[in-house]
């Protein structure tokens, strides 16, 4: 089953591209600094600002949420089926702890008629449940640049409660200057069934990283100069951020006799954030909090085998945002930007899933999404920029899949999805004052694709997706000279694209797997969009023992990346190399799992981040050579 299509669906019977990571490849001898780690093979998924905390990670899909300026921006992102998404669009996974994460889904393509605002794809995370047998384990990682994590963790099983926690802690001085890194994170999770059809799951959240610097980007020249630079500016404000968060969610499952269930959740997340950039330190208190509901109905419709569900979902977002002068990193001086910002987000949705004739099923989805955005101006010397905007987007879906058998099937769809701008792209450019654009609009997108998936000979796992999607008033980033972030609407554009992975099993104990993405990203009159590659290819080679030994090696590019609308500024292509070992050593009662891993094993002068349009070319942050990682873990069962 995978969940990230919002209904639990078997694969085979979902008419939509979905990749999923699990066991060996998301912990087993990696450092858990991020989930980067686990979706290099993930076709059609780009994956930057690995090294930069302060920049956050940032992910696009089939090029949607290349443009942002920092985190993740087009894309849902979701945990245990609560939102890191907020209504405005924007997405955070401070909170996600990789040494707790057992599964990830990524859908490959557009996905609005299932969750709304600004999904151009989904990546959807489950974190461990409690284990059957009470254990603890503690795991320790040391590597160069000063890297330093401890993760521990514990759970167990009581009549109908299981329950894990875990706590870790992480410091890193970063290859380039300024860039270190601090951040200490909790996560529990609390599961009780009290009887056979009913479960309540709650999941608590905590995070305090009071510095992530920030040592910006760099021009071409400073890069072949000396690439752990930092650059001027950032230097001289001390550029960098401090977030604490913490959220609390609930759960609630309920099966009404065979053909019945319902599913509500809720959640509450308060965020405190300061991020000092050049010239102005930005700082917000968040408050982020929703409840969703979903019914689910799997009675036969007219004698054909039937899954109809039927949701609605409300979230609000709150910001007191201040803007203020950056005097040495801190907030000092004028006042900037004083207001009040608020977004509203109703959803409802519903999805018909009919088997046709044997092995024939149609899936239909429409979803109504009513957004309002509203800024009150405390600061109006320089005019009252108090206003409201108000966005409302019909999307839908229609899909045909054919599964001849358990292991194959073939797939169609056409699928939709909007982005409304999210209250940091509605800003005004220095000396509009504050308040929202009136002009933005937000970015439509209609989407078809085929593909198919299956076994060959047992041993020969394939998945090949081919789409093509038409974007309207595309939402397009630029800087102005103090480097801060701006956006407009363009002309239209288009994605073309291609994507296969392959994943071989050659012996009982050696695994292949290869993932090749082609995509022709263009606006009218013919230039590519900057930030999307032409070309991403990665490969895998595996040999895990029964035991215990593990050892990998993977390597990953990507090439015919522009950074810049003109497409004067092409970004090099470069070939990325990482290698682990791994061992399980089982010793009495307990468990020993040590590891040893190599990044960028060619030091490869790779760009680890490119910021699209950026000014004064300052495109560049560079991944760094390569780097020596090991770690110690135990675990004890009783």
């Amino acid at each position: 089953m995978v969940v990230a299509p919002r209904v639990p669906t078997p694969l085979n019977r979902t008419p939509a591209a979905v990749s999923v990571v699990e066991g060996e490849d998301i912990q087993t001898g990696r450092p858990t600094l991020g989930m980067y780690e686990a979706l290099v093979g993930v076709p059609g998924l780009v994956v930057q600002s690995r090294n930069n905390a302060s920049q956050d990670l940032r992910l696009s899909l089939r090029g949607f949420g290349a443009r942002s300026a920092f985190g993740i921006r087009g894309v849902t992102v979701v945990v245990d089926g609560f939102p890191e998404t907020l209504p405005d669009g924007q997405s955070n996974v401070d909170l996600l702890d990789m040494a707790m994460v057992s599964r990830i889904e990524v859908l490959r393509g557009l996905a609005s008629s299932l969750y709304g605002n600004a999904a151009g794809g989904v990546v959807s995370l489950t974190t461990e449940d409690g284990p059957e047998r009470p254990s603890v384990e503690a795991r320790t990682v040391n590597g160069e640049y000063g890297l330093w994590k401890l993760n521990v963790k514990g759970g167990g099983t009581s009549g109908p409660v299981r329950w894990l926690v875990g706590a870790s802690r992480l410091a890193q001085t970063g290859w380039r200057r300024q860039s270190a890194t601090e951040q200490v994170l909790f996560n529990g999770k609390v599961g009780w069934t009290p009887g056979a059809n009913s479960e309540l799951t709650a999941v608590l959240s905590l995070v305090d990283a009071p510095e992530a610097q920030d040592p910006g980007a760099l021009t071409q020249e400073e890069l072949e100069a000396e690439p752990r630079q930092a650059a001027p500016l950032n230097l001289a404000a001390r550029a960098g951020e401090a977030v604490r968060q913490g959220r609390l969610g609930l759960t609630y499952r309920l099966r009404l006799g065979e053909a019945h269930a319902l599913e509500a959740r809720g959640f509450l997340s308060l965020r405190r954030f300061q991020n000092a950039l050049p010239g102005v330190v930005v700082a917000f208190d968040r408050t982020f909090d929703g409840v969703s509901a979903r019914y689910d109905n799997r009675a036969p419709l007219g004698g054909l085998r039937s899954r109809f569900a039927l949701g609605a979902e409300v979230q609000s977002q709150a910001d007191r945002r201040k803007n203020l002068d950056n005097v040495e990193g801190r907030p000092g001086g004028a006042v900037q930007l004083d207001q009040q910002e608020n977004v509203l987000a109703l959803g409802v949705f519903a999805q018909e899933e009919l088997e046709l004739v044997e092995h024939l099923t149609a899936v239909a989805g429409v979803r109504y999404d009513v957004s309002r955005y509203a800024v009150e101006d405390f600061l109006k010397e320089d005019g009252d920029a108090t206003g409201a905007r108000l966005f409302q987007q019909p999307t839908g879906r229609l899909g045909l899949i054919w599964a001849p058998r358990q292991e194959v099937s073939v797939f169609t769809s056409f699928t939709q999805a909007f982005e409304a701008p999210t209250t940091t792209e509605l800003a005004l450019p220095p000396g509009a004052g504050g308040g929202l654009s009136r002009e933005l609009r937000p970015q439509r997108s209609n989407g078809v694709e085929v593909g198919a998936r299956g076994v060959l000979w047992s041993r020969l796992r394939y998945d090949v997706a081919l789409y093509s999607v038409w974007l309207r008033d595309g939402l397009v980033r630029y800087e102005d000279e103090s480097t801060r972030a701006y956006y407009r609407n363009t002309a239209r554009s288009r994605h073309v694209g291609a994507e296969v992975a392959l994943e071989a099993r050659v012996t009982e104990w050696l695994r292949l797997r290869a993932a090749y993405n082609a995509l022709r990203a263009t606006v009218e009159g013919g230039k590519r969009v900057p930030g999307i590659p032409t070309h991403q290819v990665s490969a895998e080679a595996m040999y895990q023992h029964a035991s215990g030994a593990l050892a990998a090696v993977e390597v990953f590019s990507t090439g015919g990346m522009y950074a810049d609308d003109a497409n004067t500024v092409r970004v090099p292509m470069a070939w990325v190399v990482n290698a682990r070992l791994a061992h399980r050593i089982p010793m009495g009662g307990f468990e020993l799992s040590p590891f040893l891993g190599l990044q960028n094993l060619l030091s490869a002068r790779a760009s680890d981040n490119v910021r699209v349009n950026a000014s004064r070319g300052r495109y560049f942050e560079p991944t760094p050579p390569r780097s020596l990682y090991g770690g110690l873990g135990v675990a004890h069962r009783w």
